[in-house]
């Protein structure tokens, strides 16, 4: 245990240097998600015009919505795909098996210390800015236990799914066209960027199928109040039901990696 904290801290100490050396990207990055906002806040504005709510929810509900679901997007981002599969392409994967530590346990101390550097350089400031600029200002917003649940269950289950996908790259070698096609759909399926409620039924009916709206609409609704009472309990069966799921695969996937790599001499 005591070596696995060891790993986490230098971790975490390397993950906020990256930053630190990189600055030009890091900056482009922030760049890149205040135009993002800007863009969402004006349409929310303009769709909200003469209207004090939309289904129930008032336009500072939904400015804080829009806001929030950036830096929840911040928060539960992984580079876990991209990890494993630049291993599988230069073949150090295979130094992976050398290690004290399983590569899925090594590969989420590495997950905890990018949520760290993320919280400290991106997500904390992002709450400041959202507090000094008065976005919460009106809104119905719930951040008791449930909600953090939730967000705990959003981490485990984006932690899974993308180890998941990452373990493709085994037998494909290549997988960043099918992850780029993936992620446009997440997008439009998730809840992050338009509420699913405003979705015509039955494209809501298709999300309720997918994982994504585990990940981003159930902490969110949650957040807001749109999903009260019973269905919260619902919403985190179902989220748990996405974790176990992704996590079997997951690990089936790389217990049958591993065994391909030993059979074919590492």
């Amino acid at each position: 245990m005591k070596q696995l904290w060891d790993y986490l801290k230098v971790s975490c100490k390397n993950e906020l240097g990256n930053q630190l050396v990189f600055r030009s990207n890091f900056f482009v990055s922030i760049l890149f998600i205040v135009i993002r906002v800007v863009m969402l806040l004006a349409l929310w504005s303009a769709l909200y015009q003469g209207k004090t709510q939309v289904d129930g929810i008032s336009l500072a509900t939904m400015k804080c919505y829009t806001v929030i679901s950036i830096v929840f997007e911040l928060f539960i981002a992984c580079n876990v795909e991209h990890s494993v599969t630049e291993k599988v392409r230069d073949g150090s994967i295979s130094m992976m098996l050398t290690r004290p530590a399983s590569y899925p346990i090594t590969l989420f101390i590495e997950q905890l210390a990018n949520t760290f550097q993320a919280i400290v350089i991106r997500v904390i400031p992002y709450l400041l800015v959202i507090l000094f600029c008065g976005f919460a200002k009106g809104a119905e917003l719930y951040f008791g236990p449930w909600f953090w649940v939730s967000v705990i269950g959003a981490y485990l289950l984006m932690f899974f799914y993308q180890f998941f996908f990452g373990m493709i790259a085994f037998w494909t070698q290549e997988i960043d066209g099918f992850l780029q096609a993936r992620d446009a759909v997440m997008l439009v399926f998730s809840g992050s960027m338009v509420p699913l409620w405003f979705f015509p039924e039955n494209l809501f009916s298709i999300a309720q199928y997918l994982p994504f709206q585990a990940m981003y609409s159930a902490p969110l609704s949650i957040m807001i109040g749109k999903i009260t009472g019973s269905d919260i309990f619902t919403a985190l069966l179902v989220q748990l039901g996405w974790i176990i799921g992704f996590g079997l695969l997951s690990q089936l996937c790389w217990h049958k990696s591993r065994r391909r790599m030993i059979v074919n001499g590492g």
